[in-house]
């Protein structure tokens, strides 16, 4: 039933638009909110996104699905401030993507479950869901995911149903997230952004004022955005957290054509070489879409689309 019902919903968004495939278009992305039921572990959750297009959009439309990393939102795909730099949904429209948005699970508008249940395996649970309700109505569906976002990613694609996954901000090889500095995460309901949030016990988030050296490296991000890296924050559950500390699982890529995306700088998942990595973004640290260097890993990424994707 919850898959007929968000059925209905891609129907009243897609159904006057005709077919596209990946071409340039300059025309005004047009977005829609979606949300899309999920059950993850016995319980029944909401997933949100937003779907963005530009031109017609039908079954031939290749769609990307963009997965954020811990203490983010949607917002680091789409970032408000200079979009034609920051934003990669602006760019991957403009290429002639669709782009689902999600907020992933625990996550800015979507469901808050118990924190301490919700780690990579449940989160990917949540996302193959998702490809599942979107699959009748696209051929070609990419997961794209940053960081723990990447990890979902995997995870995900390990259940079937992506035709190409994008991991960015996470080596090929390692756990990844292990940064060898001083912890920069707290308790979200000790965070003045958080506090008084039924849901935030368990959830952590980035202690003010550590993220410009946490995501970030001297010289390769413009220091005006941190105060909205600060103002747009997220959390991380507490088991998400785990699963990157000592004793992480071990891992493997995706059975389908998969890139592995670091930064040049990132400290945070690398400390030296590249780590077992496809592409290394110059001039970037960990958080890629914020870095000057956006705009060189939303090129190569399309680039190797079009090689795998044909």
């Amino acid at each position: 039933m919850k898959f007929l019902v968000k059925a209905v919903l891609l129907t009243a968004v897609l159904s006057p638009l005709g077919a596209t495939t990946a071409v340039a278009t300059e025309r005004p992305a047009r977005c829609a909110e979606q949300r899309f039921p999920v059950e993850v572990n016995g319980e029944r959750q909401i997933i949100a996104g937003e779907l963005c297009v530009r031109g017609g959009l039908g079954a031939r439309t290749p769609l990307q699905v963009l997965l954020h990393g811990g203490t983010y939102d949607r917002t680091y795909w789409d970032w408000p401030v200079q979009s034609r730099r920051y934003s990669y949904v602006d760019s991957a429209t403009r290429a002639g993507y669709a782009t689902l948005n999600l907020d992933r699970l625990g996550y800015g508008r979507s469901s808050r479950p118990d924190p301490e249940k919700l780690d990579f395996a449940a989160g990917g649970d949540a996302v193959h869901q998702v490809v599942r309700q979107l699959r009748p109505r696209f051929r070609t569906i990419v997961l794209n995911g940053h960081s723990m976002g990447g990890l979902v990613a995997e995870r995900a694609a390990e259940r079937g149903g992506v035709d190409a996954v994008i991991v960015s901000g996470i080596p090929r090889d390692r756990p990844g997230g292990q940064a060898k500095t001083a912890s920069p995460f707290h308790p979200a309901e000790l965070d003045p952004k958080f506090a008084g949030k039924p849901w935030a016990r368990g959830y952590l988030t980035t202690r003010p004022g550590v993220r410009a050296r946490t995501f970030h490296h001297p010289g390769t991000y413009d220091p005006a955005i941190i105060p909205f890296e600060e103002a747009l924050k997220d959390t991380v559950a507490s088991a998400e957290l785990r699963s990157v500390g000592p004793g992480a699982a071990k891992r493997s890529a995706p059975k389908v054509p998969t890139a592995y995306v670091l930064g040049e700088h990132d400290t945070l998942v690398c400390g030296g070489g590249d780590c077992g990595a496809d592409e290394i973004v110059r001039g970037s640290g960990h958080s890629i879409n914020t870095s000057l260097a956006a705009q060189s890993f939303y090129r190569w990424t399309f680039a190797w689309l079009a090689r795998k994707l044909g």
